[in-house]
């Protein structure tokens, strides 16, 4: 299992990575216009749903900002960055935003086509000749606009294996070639290392890495000091929030998690106080203290729905779908709302919505895994300012809509531990090497009386085996607390002569053995 890949679960994928689905039930349509006193009352009930919240959860840290007609209105932060040290969190304090990252990120490629280094129409192989899929159509077809829409084909879960065993981003996106392809413009599935892809692509068309093409022409214009796509950098900040995970009943630190690999889809961290910033350009179509950041035409662009996410046979249904990395919807009052959500397994758990009609957004960070909690905030907020009151118990939703993806398996392979397990052969039968195009080589060594794989490059990730049932063995599931595991099956009388490794997707996992 995997921290949702990069995680990182994203507007208009219910569940499977999916955030803020309509309610229940159609609330009624206001009658009269928001008002700002309408705003300002949603705004005074913000320290209580978000203390609610905590407390119905236990999520440790929470950090919201509020910005409207151009102005931070709300900045506040509560509980604790970590739990080991009790410190506080403050609206400066520096949290991994998870999949919030792919908004933030669209903005630096608009800011990028306003500087005429590319389009959202630019074919992708022609900014980064390296690039291939699959299909040599699609190759040579794919813009930077179908990967930021997640329309290329890709399998959702594309590279985030990869990723788990320590590859690096080069690495993945070159075997993003062995990944079957869903038929193309036509299947919308969310793929962090797809829309990696695409930023990876105007970076390169720019002469220069993400990470410094973010800063350059996004976090110094807008003076978001505090922002980064470098991990290295996160970590030198003192005031950073720690993930945390349930780990025997309490919020701990337990897990952390390098997404430098997938830094234009997942790597951003940042503070409330700098992603006020970014909202604050977003609402003002481009402009930020009067300096043009980027043109409206790649804003509108990217901000428009592109793909639908959420197809329904029920005709009254608000619409949903996905921009180039912003999920775009309308609302049940028939305003439309640009929103995004992130999360990390490991930890992390964030939120953006903006009401461009209102000009008004809302950033909500925490530093918990996905239990609902920004969104619930985000909705509880959208609703005093759009109903009044609340529509329905958001938090109740988003715990229940969240908890299959936290829930702790109780399967490998698909199948139950059986009463009576077979038993596994002499260990010796399955030492050796196995390796496939996509996941490279895997080691199977026997060390301490047990077995251990190893994976990755020079097989930086040594995981140990134990034994599920007959040829069929586990571990314990990368960047997940204790308890979560996932399968490996060698096949072969006597010596194996292969291995399968069930948290590899699209049936990429099986190595053969090699000498």
């Amino acid at each position: 299992m995997r921290g949702l890949g990069a995680a990182a679960i994203c507007t208009g994928m219910l569940l499977g990575l999916g955030a803020a689905p309509a309610a229940a039930a159609p609330a009624p349509s206001p009658t009269n216009p928001v008002t700002n006193k309408d705003i300002k009352r949603a705004v005074k009930e913000l320290p209580k749903i978000v203390k609610k919240s905590m407390r119905k959860t236990g999520v440790p840290g929470v950090a919201v900002a509020v910005v409207h007609n151009d102005r931070v209105i709300y900045s506040k932060g509560f509980g604790v960055r970590s739990t080991k040290t009790d410190k506080k969190v403050t609206t400066s304090t520096v949290f991994q935003v998870a999949s919030v990252s792919k908004p933030v990120g669209a903005a630096v490629v608009a800011a990028a086509i306003t500087k005429k280094e590319a389009k959202w129409s630019t074919p992708v192989s022609k900014l980064s000749p390296q690039f291939q899929l699959e299909d040599p159509w699609v190759t040579s077809h794919a813009t930077v606009g179908d990967l930021y829409a997640h329309r290329s084909g890709l399998p959702g879960a594309s590279g985030n294996d990869l990723e788990g065993f320590g590859f690096d981003r080069a690495t993945i996106l070159e075997r993003l070639r062995y990944e079957p392809l869903s038929p193309f413009r036509d299947t919308y599935s969310y793929a962090n290392f797809g829309l990696t892809a695409g930023g990876e692509a105007v970076a390169q068309a720019a002469g220069t890495s993400w990470e410094k093409l973010a800063d350059k022409l996004l976090f110094k214009p807008l003076k978001m000091k505090q922002s980064t796509y470098s991990h290295a950098d996160f970590v030198k900040e003192k005031n950073r929030a720690a993930l945390h995970q349930p780990v025997k009943g309490k919020w701990v630190p337990y897990s952390k998690r390098n997404a430098d690999a997938q830094a234009p889809a997942g790597g951003l961290s940042s503070s409330v106080s700098d992603m006020a910033r970014w909202l604050r350009m977003e609402l003002a179509n481009g402009k930020y203290a009067g300096k043009r950041i980027a043109n409206k035409g790649p804003l509108n662009q990217l901000r428009s729905m592109q793909i639908r996410t959420a197809p329904t046979s029920a005709a009254a249904t608000p619409t949903k779908g996905y921009g180039f990395g912003m999920g775009v919807e309308s609302d049940t009052t028939g305003r439309v709302r640009w929103n995004h959500s992130g999360a990390f397994t490991a930890g992390a758990s964030t939120r953006i919505i903006m009401i461009p009609s209102l000009d008004l957004g809302i950033v909500i960070l925490t530093n918990s895994w996905p239990v609902g909690v920004p969104e619930a905030i985000g909705e509880y907020f959208a609703d005093y300012v759009e109903y009044g009151k609340p529509t329905q118990n958001w938090l109740k939703y988003f715990r229940t809509a969240f908890a299959p993806l936290t829930a702790k398996p109780d399967t490998i392979f698909g199948e139950k531990k059986p009463k009576n397990p077979a038993p596994a052969q002499d260990l010796a039968a399955y030492v050796g090497n196995y390796a496939n195009d996509y996941v490279g080589q895997a080691s199977v060594a026997v060390e301490s009386g047990g077995l251990v794989m190893r994976v990755g490059p020079n097989g930086v990730t040594r995981l140990p085996l134990r034994h599920w049932d007959g040829d069929t063995f586990y571990y314990q599931a990368i960047e997940m607390p204790p308890g979560y595991y996932t399968g490996v099956r060698f096949s072969g009388d006597g010596s194996a002569t292969s291995l399968e490794i069930e948290e590899v997707n699209s049936g990429l996992g099986v190595l053969p053995r090699v000498p």
